[in-house]
């Protein structure tokens, strides 16, 4: 049957918040890898929530209802404030192609647990594709190093991609209900209301400067601009794209096409940084990607 217009949406926006994702990963790395992982997401977030705001009162986004208000707040504390500073701890130490196939597996546990609270029933080719997915991950994780430091460094930003992952598919499986009765757009800036919150009430905030939590804006003028221009396509592309698909379409196809994100970073990486990837993580990459395709994919 053919997608209506609707759906078309969902699916063109899941691709593009998977690409927008992809390019993220690698140009915020080294961001990652200069500056706390807290004070990256406080200000990051602060300036989605601003560019949010700003869009939302030129376009007039209707505000939610009081029960959805709630439900994206707390969808933003688990999805941003917890979620985020995680994800930026586990990208100062895995590579930019490895976090993005932990966060694969982040879609895995989304369907899991779509299952368990919203009581979504999956035949055997969706656990057959969790399976796939999983084995996929497990080998593009556990590549061989040859160095114990950078071993003890691999198994912690595992830890931490994984508290990351599970805070996200948290978030994702609470907000399905609320974006059924909110826009896009005024969820987005909710669900971002709700992890800067969190960022002041988890972190000690108030031990330290506003110049050290405003780090990634202070360098130099060239670093603001980068980071302020990565944040911005970020928040839309990623962020608000991300939410729209999951509006539009169902929670199976929007993670399978979100899931995407290791085939878009294979072409920027050959492409643009002319980087090879080594036959293991082809491998781990294609029976991720089929996996995921598994999961989505209703053979009778």
């Amino acid at each position: 049957m053919t997608p209506t217009t609707s759906e078309w949406l969902g699916i063109f926006a899941a691709l593009g918040s998977a690409a927008t994702w992809a390019i993220g990963a690698l140009i915020l790395k080294p961001f990652a890898e200069r500056f706390p992982a807290t004070n990256l997401a406080f200000t990051k977030g602060v300036l989605a929530l601003i560019v949010l705001g700003i869009t939302v009162l030129i376009l007039e986004s209707p505000l939610p209802t009081l029960n959805s208000f709630w439900t994206l707040l707390l969808s933003g504390v688990l999805g941003i404030g917890v979620a985020d500073t995680f994800f930026f701890k586990a990208l100062s130490k895995l590579s930019a192609h490895s976090i993005v196939q932990l966060m694969l597996l982040g879609q895995v546990v989304t369907i899991v647990m779509a299952v368990a609270f919203l009581g979504e029933i999956l035949i055997w080719q969706e656990w057959f594709g969790i399976f796939l997915t999983t084995v996929g991950t497990t080998i593009i994780l556990t590549e061989p190093n040859h160095s114990n430091n950078t071993q003890t460094a691999s198994y912690t930003g595992l830890i931490f991609g994984l508290i990351s992952i599970l805070a996200m598919a948290s978030s994702i499986t609470i907000a399905k209900d609320a974006l059924a009765k909110t826009d896009a757009l005024t969820a987005t800036f909710f669900r971002m209301a709700g992890g800067i919150a969190s960022l002041f009430l988890l972190t000690p905030i108030s031990h330290s400067s506003w110049k050290n939590w405003l780090s990634p804006l202070l360098v130099s003028w060239q670093t603001t601009i980068k980071f302020c221009a990565v944040t911005i396509v970020v928040t839309f592309g990623g962020f608000f794209l991300s939410l729209l698909a999951l509006k539009h379409t169902s929670l199976a196809i929007t993670n399978t096409l979100l899931s995407t994100e290791p085939l878009f970073v294979l072409l920027i990486t050959n492409v643009f940084f002319s980087e090879r990837p080594d036959v293991r993580r082809l491998f781990g990459s294609f029976i991720s990607v089929v996996g995921v395709a598994f999961i989505s994919t209703k053979i009778y």
